[in-house]
């Protein structure tokens, strides 16, 4: 089975990574892409060998060569956008955030399950090599118990400039929180494959923050900083999980870009347990088109998307009222 995605949204994530990643997947072709301008889209799916660009969103979901939408639209967008096209059969994937609040997140879900397809959410980095590696030996018990686990993203605003929609509250919903740090909120709970529970964060700014810190105790009791920014690109992008019996140290581990490492530090020495070869966005889309071939849960299902929405919803409110809030998530 060939898998036909279309795009909503063709900014940068959609034209360097996303587009690409198709067009290197056996199984997935471009059919069709979408803009709010007709030129672009054309452009785009001439770039891209796409087979039709539209500018309506709901003409491209009556196209029959679309069997998966990709939505790389401002974050105030992702709702309304995802409901049309679950609603019309098609399977979703939704770059994060899910949505900017619970109750639309949780309206995203429901509507997945009624109309039976697949709904997925942009965490890339859980298709890492370095990622998965860790998750296995974590399960396996190779670090003993856990307690403690840090990680950060950063990306400088000449990468990804804040002066579009993100400078817009109701498109963007806040700042670097949304636009990366999710990736952080979602990363610490898959790898430990235990929820956030309740969260201590700080920001810069309110409303637009350059800077997030979180403090987070997950469900098991284990504690993590989390932390975003927006303030220079090319810093350190690694992350680490502590245990009784070892340590492990991921260098690049929160870049999609391959090449990343993952070392296992315990009383026996340091050892190699995995390096990225493919860009994160590759595996991705990779891994949603076998899900849709084979019927099976995205490995970052709706409801990771979900339950990354209540923590992040939680730190705003930490920040907001200066105290620690636990994540609700009926």
């Amino acid at each position: 089975m060939s898998v036909g995605w279309g795009i909503i949204g063709i900014g940068k994530v959609a034209d360097i990574a996303i587009a690409p990643a198709i067009a290197a997947e056996d199984q997935s072709t471009l059919a069709a892409v979408c803009s709010r301008s007709l030129d672009r889209a054309k452009a785009f799916a001439e770039k891209h060998n796409a087979a039709a660009g539209y500018d309506d969103y709901t003409k491209m979901l009556d196209d029959p060569a679309v069997d998966v939408v990709y939505i790389a639209t401002p974050n105030g967008l992702h709702a309304e956008q995802a409901l049309a096209a679950l609603k019309s059969g098609k399977h979703v994937l939704v770059d994060k955030p899910l949505a900017l609040d619970l109750n639309d997140a949780g309206a995203i879900v429901d509507a997945a399950t009624d109309a039976g397809v697949r709904l997925g959410v942009g965490f890339h980095l859980r298709y890492k090599a370095t990622t998965r590696a860790a998750r296995d030996a974590i399960s396996a018990g190779r670090l003993g118990e856990l307690f403690y686990a840090e990680m950060a993203c950063g990306a400088g605003k000449g990468l990804f400039p804040y002066d579009t929609w993100r400078a817009d509250a109701a498109l963007s919903g806040g700042g670097t929180l949304l636009h990366q740090g999710v990736h952080a909120v979602d990363l610490v709970a898959y790898l430990t494959d235990q929820p956030v529970a309740e969260v201590t964060c700080m920001i810069d700014t309110p409303g637009a923050e350059d800077v997030f810190v979180g403090s987070c105790r997950l469900a098991d009791g284990t504690l993590a900083n989390i932390a975003s920014h927006s303030r220079r690109a090319g810093t350190r992008p690694d992350w680490t999980v502590f245990g009784t019996e070892g340590w492990l140290d991921a260098r690049g581990g929160t870049s999609p870009a391959p090449d990343d490492t993952l070392d296992l530090h315990s009383d026996d020495g340091t050892s190699r347990l995995a390096t990225s070869t493919t860009s994160a966005y590759v595996t991705e889309v990779a891994a949603f088109s076998d899900a849709v071939v084979s019927g099976t849960e995205p490995i970052a299902s709706g409801l990771d998307g979900l339950r990354a929405v209540a923590v992040a919803d939680a730190l705003y409110r930490s920040a907001e009222e200066r105290r620690t809030v636990s994540v609700e998530l009926d």
